[in-house]
């Protein structure tokens, strides 16, 4: 058995202007600031944090030379992707209106993650949608993921053949209609 991991402790990402990522995690995101310094090198560093815990994301200067504002649209980088989980399906549309108005790009969503909105059997049924921060990494806000008990599977197997039945039958008589 593996080492038990309770939770992901923090993330920290590179960026490539200091500021204006300080004040988009700060002011679009709305992250506290245990901590900000400027490290003997020049380079800076904010230990920011949602709520009481001292960090939960990170931002660094990248290092003299290290080029991190190149982007693929619409595409991870290093960083596949960092999610911030909110309370409530209220609290996502909060969150949806507030990135739209200070203009950062939504590259996906809103959109449910599992078969309720034609998704795969195993998503986790809760809401989303992805963005960039001024450096491209792609952010998610979601709502409502589902928990799996320790010692459980998911999906289970009493329903988990009867649903992949359902949806194998479902497409094919999506097919059948579209093919007329």
């Amino acid at each position: 058995m593996g080492i038990q991991i309770k939770r992901v402790g923090h993330v920290g990402i590179l960026v490539s202007d200091f500021e204006r990522s300080f004040e988009f995690y700060t002011k679009v995101l709305g992250c506290k600031v245990t901590s900000r310094r400027r490290r003997p090198d020049g380079a800076e560093t904010a230990f920011l944090r949602f709520d009481e815990t001292h960090h939960d994301f990170v931002i660094a200067s990248a290092p003299e030379g290290v080029d991190v504002s190149e982007n693929v649209p619409g595409s991870a980088r290093l960083v596949q992707q960092v999610a911030f989980e909110v309370e409530n399906r209220d609290e996502f549309m909060k969150a949806l209106a507030h990135i739209h108005t200070h203009g950062a790009e939504i590259v996906s969503g809103p959109l449910t993650h599992g078969i309720e909105a034609g998704g795969n059997l195993e998503g986790s049924g809760s809401r989303s949608f992805y963005f960039l921060d001024p450096d491209g990494n792609r952010l998610e806000i979601f709502c409502d993921g589902m928990k799996v008990p320790n010692g459980e599977q998911f999906p289970r197997a009493e329903y988990a053949d009867a649903i992949k039945d359902f949806m194998e039958k479902q497409a094919a008589k999506a097919a059948e209609l579209s093919a007329d």
